[in-house]
């Protein structure tokens, strides 16, 4: 009898599919299928047991994320689809829940917020994390985009030394050295990092490792 939710998880990054993992098999979830591409994660709809997927939006430009998910749905209707993406234009969550997800969870939020949304979709109920439902709220009402992207979202919050801290810490420089290259010291550096992921809610280096991922491709 089976006693844990069976998880595929689907992302082109290593460190987010290590992460997730960890993070999933904490939380009694059952990951059965690691995927790197789209073709993996179709094969990986085989497995008979499968209850959940969460995926990137895409996998290093292939093919639409749209059709992906509607594709997914089409081929195990029954099972619950969250989008786990820093891709997070409105349009595009809107237009994701669309197409068949039943969920879509930022990767700038924590990883707690991946479990809240397992959690939900299994109750058959559908999901968005509270920023990226700021954000929504925020257009239903008509703010421009100046005040979408107020201090009240956490990305915005960063300082220009904080935000250059993190731009380093993507490139895989250590914190020696990038005080080296500023000529501050590394205590210094090292509370700019933790400011950072304190704004950001990033809570444990495996969340900063996947906050990383996703900026080192701006």
């Amino acid at each position: 009898m089976k006693t844990r939710p069976a998880v595929l998880i689907a992302d082109d990054h290593p460190v987010v599919l290590a992460g997730l993992d960890l993070h999933l098999q904490r939380e009694n979830f059952d990951v059965i299928v690691k995927a790197t591409n789209v073709e993996e994660l179709i094969s990986g709809l085989q497995r008979p047991e499968l209850d959940i997927v969460i995926t990137d939006y895409s996998f290093g430009g292939e093919g639409d994320g749209l059709r992906m998910i509607e594709r997914v749905r089409r081929l195990r209707p029954e099972i619950k689809i969250i989008v786990f993406s820093r891709v997070r234009p409105v349009g595009h969550a809107r237009q994701l829940m669309a197409a068949g997800a039943d969920a879509f969870v930022s990767k700038t939020v924590g990883l707690g917020f991946v479990t809240i949304a397992c959690n939900t979709v299994q109750r058959g109920a559908r999901y968005i994390d509270p920023s990226t439902e700021k954000l929504l709220q925020a257009t239903s009402e008509g703010k421009s985009d100046t005040d979408v992207n107020s201090p009240g979202f956490p990305e915005t919050r960063l300082s220009a030394r904080e935000h250059e801290v993190l731009r380093l810490l993507a490139q895989g420089l250590s914190i020696r050295e990038i005080a080296q290259r500023f000529q501050r010291s590394a205590k210094t550096v090292s509370v700019q990092k933790c400011a950072a992921m304190s704004k950001l809610g990033l809570s444990n280096e495996i969340e900063l490792a996947l906050y990383l991922s996703k900026l080192e491709e701006q």
